[in-house]
């Protein structure tokens, strides 16, 4: 399991806000999304899709855009990591 906790110097183009969205759906990751100033981005879910949302997110125009915390746990399958989980398992704005 993994969590990300990704601040930008805002988050105001709806293009932007729609695709934070989209791909936490992609990549089945949960969390929240802070619009405006600053804009905060938290997710949770499988390690390597916390990665390459966090890939993905990055290659877009940002002002500023950092990863200020991360977290992983060891789980063993599946079932665990959705037990684990303590956000929300669909991404809300």
């Amino acid at each position: 399991l993994g969590r990300r906790l990704i601040h930008s110097h805002h988050i105001i183009a709806q293009s932007k806000r729609k695709a934070v969205v989209e791909l936490a759906d992609q990549y089945n990751l949960g969390g929240y999304s802070k619009i405006g100033w600053p804009g905060v981005i938290v997710i949770e879910g499988e390690e390597s899709d916390c990665m390459a949302y966090v890939d993905e997110i990055r290659s877009m125009r940002w002002q500023h855009l950092a990863v200020r915390g991360e977290e992983q746990l060891a789980v063993r399958d599946q079932d665990e990591l959705e037990q684990t989980r303590v956000l929300p398992s669909k991404m809300q704005e």
